[in-house]
């Protein structure tokens, strides 16, 4: 991996960090001239225009990043012809004709990544583009362009030394340690920014000596995302709201527990053939284990129908409970009952005290907010079982510790559904403790 570091201040030029990259790049809107002796034995010096180009600023032997003005704009200097779109990425054929027609004696092109088809976009475009070229998603769903230069075809690409300088960007440190062939796993979903999955793998990869890295692949829509996981040789990720059902249609082949729930949390890429699990039943049973519960022949009340009711439904069915699922969604609360020979209920209609253990499967919203429950909750009581598979504070919870009932914890469904998954992914399995600590 050729790193550029990407300085952001003044205090970056005596760090550390600078001896670890391979070139250097002083931008103009950051400072007035080149520093003196910024350079290290090996390095290249790239300086990036931001504004009008002075030649006499550029040293010899530097490179220049003049954007898109004619390459005669810096006589006998190596030039880098850039462009940035920092709304979203264009269509490939458009980002393609953009760079055709720069002249510089690299290419650079930087667009704002929105989504997994904007990374199978670019990803594209680097297999279009023959010239010398670096091409790079910004924003957090962006950083896999960066990791996996050599796959992008990128002469370089760049990191910061004290803080970033573009969204997206990795430590310098960071990305030396990963380097090009690292292995990359995630999580993809939609709204996901409270997600605590990237802490527990990257404490499991750091315990378990692999060099590895969690994302975090935050997408409005799941389309293209074979090529995107494959394309980037992506190892594999876990699939939260609101895509484990949708995501069976984008995959190659199931496991028998996530072909019978109709869920998938989980997908390891195996040489390119994706196949579905589901480790969100594990997470489940190890939960309830956890907290010394035997659900064996109770009744039981699920809240909600997407995925993670379905593997609840499934889970409980499995374990001769008698099982009623209410929600907002008449017709996947129907589906699911049909499915896991369980009973509908009409929201707000259920006699909530009949139930021995309530499971609430209802996502967060964007505002991180649970309290539009299809039960009154009020009438839970102290001898029911109150599992929020939806890690994190609730009203839910708040009233099932006021009366005192049994608490079954989502964090522990959440850190052993994550512990599954990463052996699925590396073959380590890693001790329970690691992955609590580091939430």
């Amino acid at each position: 991996m050729r790193i550029c570091a990407s300085l952001s201040s003044a205090d970056d030029i005596g760090s550390e960090e600078l001896g670890k990259a391979d070139m250097i790049e002083i931008r103009t809107d950051i400072f007035d001239s080149v520093p003196k002796g910024v350079l290290k034995e090996g390095q290249t010096g790239l300086i990036s225009f931001k504004g009008d180009i002075v030649p006499s600023m550029i040293p010899e032997g530097w490179i220049a990043d003049i954007g898109d003005a004619d390459s005669s704009a810096a006589p006998g200097r190596g030039t880098i012809s850039s462009f940035h779109d920092f709304s979203g990425t264009p269509c490939a054929e458009d980002i393609v004709n953009v760079m055709r027609e720069m002249n510089g004696d690299i290419l650079k092109f930087a667009s704002n990544v929105n989504s997994v088809n904007d990374l199978a976009t670019l990803f594209d475009v680097s297999r279009r583009i023959d010239k010398k070229h670096v091409i790079l998603g910004m924003g957090e769903l962006g950083t896999v362009t960066r990791i996996r230069q050599k796959l992008m075809r990128n002469e370089f690409t760049f990191a910061y030394v004290g803080k970033e300088t573009a969204p997206g960007q990795m430590s310098v440190s960071d990305m030396k340690r990963l380097g090009d062939y690292c292995i990359i796993t995630g999580i993809i979903g939609s709204d996901i920014g409270y997600t605590l999955s990237p802490k527990m793998h990257n404490a499991a990869f750091a315990h378990a000596g692999l060099n590895g890295i969690y994302l975090k692949f935050d997408t409005p829509s799941v389309d293209r995302i074979h090529e995107m996981i494959t394309n980037f040789n992506v190892k594999g990720v876990n699939v939260t709201k609101p895509y484990k059902t949708d995501i069976i249609g984008h995959i190659d082949r199931c496991d028998k527990i996530s072909e019978r729930t109709g869920a998938v949390n989980t997908i390891v890429n195996d040489n390119g053939k994706l196949k579905g699990y589901n480790t969100d039943v594990h997470g489940i049973e190890k939960a309830f284990e956890m907290n010394s519960v035997d659900v064996k022949g109770r009744r039981a009340l699920i809240l909600g129908s997407g995925g993670a009711a379905r593997s609840c439904a499934y889970f409980l069915s499995e374990n001769d409970c008698d099982v009623t699922v209410t929600g907002r969604n008449t017709d996947t609360v129907n589906k699911i009952s049909n499915e896991f020979s369980a009973r509908p209920q009409n929201r707000m209609s259920v006699a909530v005290k009949a139930y021995d253990i309530i499971v609430n499967c209802i996502p967060l919203n964007k505002n991180n907010d649970r309290s539009e429950y299809p039960i009154k909750i009020e009438q839970i009581d102290n001898n029911q079982i109150i599992f929020d598979m939806v890690y994190g504070g609730s009203h839910l919870n708040d009233v099932a510790k006021e009366r005192e009932c049994i608490i079954v914890k989502g964090k522990d469904m959440l850190i052993h559904q994550g512990i599954k998954a990463f052996e699925l992914f590396t073959s380590v399995n890693v001790p329970y403790e690691v992955m609590r600590d580091a939430l």
